[in-house]
């Protein structure tokens, strides 16, 4: 591939269908109200993407929220796929190719009430960066909202040596055919060379073992993850400088289970953390208490602090929805400290208030209601954690979710189709959270079936085999193709069971199914 027009990145195979609900302003607006601070729902805002990959969240996000986007992201195979999406729900969001210098000198873009870039920020030249500084700086609004995603330090400290291993043999080494070749070449000169017991090794202890983890991980993702000729980790301090030219506050992570110290620090660590004043300074040397090795941040340009009586209040009238069954929700918790065991007192109790009713959405009013002597701190904790474990997610308004339902049923529409025919794009998008949900590929099937008429699960299970069957593809359980017509019909009805037992309640209180 030429470097003319890349600039390093490695765009010799597309990166992943991935989904980043991150992104969502409705799940933005959420994790600046947990923190105190104001965000406005606006039925005419504008948004920007930069560097939407697939373009799996752009699209989403265009088809669940009110409002105008823009996005770009400079591999054209990569907006063309985002286009491909947009076309099959008419949607009006434009979507470039832009490099970010060319998207600078636009004179036809808007002012933009949020702009967000997820992972890329590493990956790019500090000229690059520069470049998306000055764009904020010009197309985000007063009061408007940059979340941004990077690798940083000290976390990545043991393992950056493992990047540079990985570039140093595709740099100089004799080139294997093709990008998968050459990501697979690379870890093995890697994993030989750490087997040799170098110093630096045996310094670093465990580095075998996330070595072992890259190898596991999917190859599209390695390549972007690692193969980029610039790879800039940096420290939190770093990036609140580099972004200070645009008038941008440091405001919160876009992790809502941060909130809860229990669970990431020690006492110790707690007690050293509150004698540090300043809120920067204090971000920064708790970034060491965890061992931070990724951030994700939100900025605002001009934070709005709420009174703790009107974040009660805005808190107390949002509304959240399960996500998943009510018995799939995970009774533990992991952070930096390790697991915990949720006390079941508080979350079994919380859980059946949000599956009433069918799994209706309801208001943290509506459920501090329904449950024994509520607590507001512990019920908006619990609440926190559950949203971080991605089992209960915000909801916008009913107003926007009645604007944009129909836009949305036809992006789903669109993505269920494509799943005739492979499982790239494992989500689909609800008008209730602004955002999108798991859906793997059999279930948007089941959907489909749903959609034809058919009634029972073993019509829609028998509906999917037929499409399997004339495309050559078998089940796999234990690893080993299921060969028998029958045994492959038999597992598809279990799940088209189970879907229709726990999944399918879920998908309707979402608008999805």
């Amino acid at each position: 591939m030429s470097d003319t027009w890349n600039e390093g990145y490695f765009t010799d195979v597309g990166y992943t269908y991935g989904y980043y609900r991150e992104i969502n302003p409705v799940f933005q607006r959420y994790c600046l109200l947990l923190r105190g601070l104001g965000g406005v729902e606006s039925a005419n805002a504008y948004h920007c993407e930069l560097g939407f990959g697939q373009g799996v969240s752009v699209n989403i996000h265009a088809a669940a929220n009110p409002g105008h986007y823009v996005a770009t992201d400079f591999n054209p195979a990569h907006a063309n796929h985002a286009n491909s999406l947009a076309a099959g729900f008419n949607s009006s969001a434009r979507l470039y190719d832009d490099s970010f210098e060319q998207l600078l000198v636009r004179q036809d873009l808007p002012q933009f009430d949020s702009i967000s870039l997820h992972g890329i920020w590493t990956w790019i030249s500090r000229d690059n960066q520069k470049l998306i500084v000055e764009f904020t700086r010009r197309h985000l609004k007063p009061g408007g909202v940059l979340y941004i995603s990077y690798n940083c330090l000290p976390g990545w400290s043991p393992q950056a040596p493992l990047r540079q291993l990985f570039t140093l043999h595709d740099r100089f080494a004799a080139p294997a055919s093709g990008a998968v070749g050459r990501v697979e070449a690379a870890l093995k000169f890697s994993e030989a060379l750490l087997a040799a017991q170098p110093a630096y090794a045996r310094a670093v202890p465990g580095l075998d073992a996330k070595l072992k983890t890259v190898m596991g991980q999917n190859r599209n993702y390695v390549a972007h993850e690692y193969f980029n000729r610039d790879w800039n980790v940096m420290y939190f301090t770093d990036v609140v400088d580099a972004l200070a030219p645009a008038k941008l506050d440091y405001a919160c992570t876009a992790v809502t289970q941060d909130t809860v110290d229990a669970i990431n620090l020690s006492a110790e660590g707690q007690t050293f953390l509150k004698t540090i004043e300043h809120p920067i300074m204090r971000e920064q040397a708790r970034d060491y208490f965890v061992n931070q090795q990724f951030r994700k941040d939100l900025y605002v340009r001009g934070a709005s602090k709420l009174a703790d009586s009107e974040q009660r209040e805005r808190m107390l009238n949002t509304r959240f929805v399960l996500t998943q069954s009510a018995d799939s929700v995970p009774s533990k918790v992991t952070g930096a400290m390790g697991e915990a065991t949720l006390q079941q007192e508080i979350y079994a109790p919380l859980i059946e208030a949000l599956a009433a009713k069918a799994y209706a959405p309801k208001t943290m009013r509506q459920l501090a209601a329904a449950l024994p002597s509520p607590s507001y701190p512990i019920l908006s904790q619990a609440i926190a954690i559950l949203v971080g474990l991605g089992a209960v997610a915000p909801c916008q308004s009913e107003a926007a979710e009645k604007q944009v339902q129909v836009r949305c049923a036809a992006l789903n529409q669109h993505l269920c189709q494509q799943a005739h025919f492979d499982k790239r794009v494992e989500v689909l998008a609800s008008p209730v959270t602004g955002g999108g949900v798991t859906v793997d590929r059999f279930q948007q099937l089941f959907l489909n079936a749903i959609r034809l008429g058919r009634k029972q699960p073993a019509e829609w299970a028998q509906y999917v085999w037929q499409i399997l069957a004339e495309q050559g593809q078998r089940l796999l359980k234990d690893g080993k193709a299921m060969e028998s017509p029958e045994d492959n019909l038999a597992e598809l009805t279990r799940q088209a069971e189970v879907f229709a037992d726990k999944g399918l309640a879920v998908l309707k209180a979402l608008r999805v199914a």
